[in-house]
């Protein structure tokens, strides 16, 4: 058996994916880091700080040089330290650079330095082109959120705009919009996205269908706040109770 096939499991066309331990939300233990390339490759979400779980990615990366192939970046989808915890072991190790959306790097200027800001419709290196693969901008969960989409192929790497583990949190205090959120979930849909590659949890078949959900689930929880407002909910611990009934009470503080 190929090594590299013992170490990351192979999702799609030109993706395989080595899902790491992290300090991310609960119910979800661990972000899928993925490998991106025929030859040349990214790492998309670097995702763990944990060593051994560097280790881990670092010996799938390994098995890809032995090959001739070769690293050419780090790419975040997004700030969130489940998901840059080690860009910049990569960046050491490897000399790899660290790649995000400009908003993305200006919150993690005080982490490290982004090398390569990235914006919707850019390039990703050159010995990519073969996948024919497209950044897309899709602000909400975090401004600089970016998914990579392989049309061709019908993968998409989706980050945070949903996961098969959990769910997914939208923090205003963290630049989070829901509006902006609801609008980019639309709008994947309608982009035929194919197979989605989620941060968290296991690729997800149907996924313009797991889309349409998200946007009708987050609605329908909307409905449930106005109507906690109308019927007289004083604060937000009452609003809470009545909106979110249908789950644990442990998870009532996210």
């Amino acid at each position: 058996m190929d090594p590299e096939e013992l170490l990351a499991d192979r999702v799609g066309v030109g993706v395989t994916r080595v899902s790491l331990r992290t300090p991310t939300l609960p119910p979800a233990t661990h972000t899928n880091a993925y490998l991106v390339g025929r030859e040349d490759f990214v790492v998309v979400e670097p995702a763990s700080p944990y060593g051994p779980e560097q280790e881990r990615l670092f010996a799938a990366i390994e098995a890809r040089r032995a090959k001739g192939h070769r690293l050419v970046g780090a790419l975040l989808t997004h700030h969130h330290a489940d998901h840059v915890g080690g860009a910049w072991a990569l960046r050491a190790r490897y000399g790899a650079p660290v790649m995000a959306h400009p908003e993305t790097a200006r919150r993690l200027r005080a982490r490290g330095p982004v090398d390569i800001e990235l914006r919707e419709g850019d390039a990703l290196p050159p010995g990519l082109d073969d996948l024919g693969l497209t950044l897309l901008h899709t602000p909400g969960h975090a401004p600089g959120h970016l998914c990579v989409h392989a049309a061709r192929h019908g993968w998409l790497i989706a980050g945070d705009m949903v996961a098969s583990v959990g769910t997914i949190l939208v923090d205003v205090d963290d630049g989070g919009d829901m509006d902006d959120y609801i609008a980019q979930l639309e709008r994947l849909a309608g982009s035929a996205p194919g197979r989605i590659l989620p941060a968290h949890g296991e690729p997800i078949a149907e996924g313009e269908d797991r889309l349409r959900f998200y946007v009708r689930h987050r609605l329908l929880r909307e409905e449930k706040v106005f109507d906690a407002v109308r019927d007289g909910a004083a604060d937000l611990g009452a609003v809470v109770a009545r909106a979110y009934d249908d789950t644990p009470v442990a998870v009532w503080p996210l």
